[in-house]
């Protein structure tokens, strides 16, 4: 038999790591392919709350992948950081289902990104950007600016006045934040206590923030659709079920 050209990743551990979390992995399996016939289902609605939970999901589903290829290789640590991102993702998508009059500001914060983008590059590489696309944006963003301005004249610094610990609370995941958020903060930020805790095992948790983060994700674009469908919710209900079974079990 020939021998791969490349392998990336520690072919010895994938067997044993499948079997020490099989039932988390098929799992999420599932649950990807709920997310993706939603994010499929929702591409042709006009509601940019749906647009924009569609989105998240999307990128949740895929970040979930990525997870899995780092935990099926045994890097918890890597996995974490990921599952990280993810738990973000999924606070935000929770927030905006119960503040939905905050989509605009989540969409047109992007273009005060863009313009703080394009004139940290213009500072360092005078004349990269074109005038007219400076322009172009300048316009946009003296559009936007008003909403995103303090009463001292400053403009914000994120796209919604409470912080990712804030929405966390709203939305009843603080015990995930302060439980997960922060100490995964350490693996990304390295303080030394950072540097130890690479040395630790963080596969299960990688992969249980992970799966809840999807979950979350999920149920939030489900819920905001219009239309009802029985065998989703149902499809739904299990995989809903299978989270707090692993969640317990593995």
């Amino acid at each position: 038999m020939d021998q791969p050209k490349a392998i990336f990743g520690i072919p010895s551990v994938w067997d044993a790591t499948f079997e020490a979390h099989e039932t988390i992995f098929r799992s999420i399996e599932d649950l990807r392919t709920i997310a993706r016939d939603l994010v499929a289902g929702a591409k042709d609605s006009s509601r940019e709350l749906v647009q924009v939970q569609a989105a998240l999901t999307q990128l949740a589903s895929e970040t979930m992948l990525d997870v899995l290829l780092l935990a099926g290789n045994n890097r918890g640590a890597g996995a974490m950081k990921l599952a990280r991102g993810m738990f973000e993702v999924s606070v935000i998508s929770s927030y905006l289902e119960k503040n939905p009059g905050e989509v605009n500001d989540y969409l047109d914060f992007s273009i005060v990104e863009s313009w703080r983008h394009l004139q940290t590059v213009e500072k360092y590489s005078a004349g990269r950007v074109s005038p007219d696309l400076m322009s172009e944006v300048e316009k946009e963003f003296n559009r936007v600016k008003p909403r995103f301005t303090n009463p001292q004249g400053r403009v914000q610094l994120r796209w919604a006045n409470k912080s990712i610990r804030q929405m966390a609370e709203e939305v009843g995941r603080l015990n995930v934040y302060e439980v997960a958020y922060g100490a995964a903060s350490e693996l990304h930020h390295m303080p030394f206590t950072g540097v130890v805790a690479h040395e630790l095992n963080w596969l299960r948790e990688g992969l249980f923030v992970a799966h809840g983060a999807l979950l979350g994700t999920v149920v939030t674009l489900y819920n905001v659709r219009s239309e009802s469908d029985a065998a989703l919710r149902g499809r739904l209900n299990a995989a809903i079920a299978n989270f707090n079974y692993t969640r317990k079990r593995d």
